[in-house]
Parts: structure tokens; C-alpha cells; sequence
């Protein structure tokens, strides 16, 4: 009896062990997959954190500035929009091109007149410098003075009273006009001109010479208020 009463309560001691055993696997098994479980769920958090800050940054949080952008990306030109940004454009074109010939024509016109001032003023000086009259020889030079500069005028004046008794003294009257004119050079300010004259000589008792024709390339400067004459050269 005893005997068997041992080994009941040896029976029963490793019946509880066992259980108890298998009851701290369970346990331990449990403890891991609740670790799984909360490692899971961190895991998911950080992926929602990270999207909602995707989001936040590539959209606006103002709705009416999204729905602007998405309009702007829906947006498509018309052809009648087309037409009209072409037809300005082509209009633009025609208005600078035309203001470009415009001004090109002011510029030519301003020079033809430049032109024609320093021919006139050459064919004026050119005739005062070969109308000599014995009886008016100190208006003469007078009037050949005004119309000259530089160092032609200091020369001619340098001369002026040889010149009026010459002019004197020949009992003569020389009278010259322009046959023809053309500018050969020109600036803003100076050009040299070819002038042909042609001069006739009478004297005192009224006979006349025959007319002689002269070339003469004259320099001529505009000082601001007159086109005067700088220099003389006779042209074979």
C-alpha cells in the first residue's frame, strides 16, 4: 500500500511539472507573437507617418491653389486662341519692320538734304570768290571774308588789300556763275565739292571776253550757323 501511494504521489508530481512545463512555453510562445504583433504595428505607423508627409508637401494646403494647378494642366490652346497669339505676333512684326524703313527713309532724307546744302553753299561761294567788280572790289572782298573760314580766310585776308587794287586797277568786271555741282565727300559737318564755272570778262571799254570755264574742288565746314568755304583747288 505504501508502496503504490509513492508512486501515485510520483505520478502526480510529474503530471504537474509537465503541465506547468508546457504552460511556460505557451507563455513564452504568446510574449513573442504579442513582440511580432507591436513590431507590426510600429512599422505600419511609420509608413502612414511617412505617406501623410509625402502628401503634405507635394499638395497644396490651400484647395483653390490645387484646383488653379490642375486647371492650368487641363488648360489646352484653341485654335482661335492660336490664330490671334499669331496674328499679334505677325503684327508686331509689321510695326517694327515698318518703323525700320521708316527711319532708314528719315536717315536718307536728312542726308540728301546735307547734300544739297553743302552743293548750294559751294556753288554760292564759288561765284562770290570769281565776281570781281573794280568799282565795288572792297564790297568783294568783303563778301568773300564772311562766306570763308579757316585758313583760307587768313590767307585771303592777309591779301585783301593787293587784291582790291588789282581789281581796281583793271577797270574790269568779272561775273562767274555755276555750270555744274556735285558733292564727292561728305561728313556731318564737312564735305569737298567739285564745282564748274564759268566766267566772263568785260572792261571798261566794253568789249567782252569769251567765256572761260573753270573746275574747282572747294572744301566747305558747317560751323553751326553757316556753310563757309575752307579751301580752294583748281581742277585741270
Amino acid at each position: 500500500m505504501r508502496l503504490l501511494s509513492r508512486v501515485d504521489k510520483t505520478s502526480t508530481t510529474t503530471d504537474e511539472q509537465s503541465l506547468v512545463g508546457q504552460a511556460e512555453a505557451e507563455a513564452i510562445e504568446a510574449e513573442a507573437r504579442a513582440a511580432q504583433a507591436r513590431a507590426r504595428a510600429d512599422e505600419l505607423r511609420e509608413r502612414a507617418a511617412l505617406q501623410s508627409d509625402d502628401v503634405s508637401t507635394s499638395e497644396p494646403d490651400d484647395p483653390g491653389v490645387s484646383q488653379g494647378r490642375a486647371g492650368a494642366r487641363r488648360w489646352r490652346p484653341r485654335p482661335a486662341s492660336l490664330a490671334a497669339v499669331v496674328a499679334l505676333l505677325a503684327g508686331i512684326a509689321l510695326l517694327v519692320a515698318s518703323g525700320y524703313l521708316l527711319w532708314g527713309h528719315h536717315l536718307e532724307q536728312r542726308e540728301q538734304q546735307r547734300r544739297a546744302a553743302f552743293a548750294a553753299a559751294a556753288s554760292q561761294a564759288v561765284v562770290t570768290l570769281m565776281s570781281i567788280d573794280s568799282a565795288k572790289a572792297e564790297d568783294n572782298v568783303r563778301q568773300i571774308l564772311d562766306n570763308s573760314t579757316g585758313q583760307f580766310h587768313d590767307d585771303f585776308q592777309a591779301e585783301a588789300g593787293d587784291f582790291v587794287k588789282t581789281a581796281q586797277q583793271s577797270k574790269a568786271v568779272t561775273k562767274a556763275s555755276a555750270q555744274a555741282v556735285g558733292v564727292e565727300s561728305m561728313t556731318s559737318t564737312t564735305a569737298t565739292v567739285l564745282v564748274t564755272a564759268a566766267t566772263t570778262v568785260s572792261n571798261s571799254a566794253g568789249a567782252d571776253q569769251q567765256p572761260r570755264n573753270w573746275r574747282l574742288s572747294v572744301d566747305m565746314v558747317d560751323d553751326g550757323q553757316q556753310i563757309k568755304l575752307t579751301k580752294v583747288e583748281f581742277v585741270p
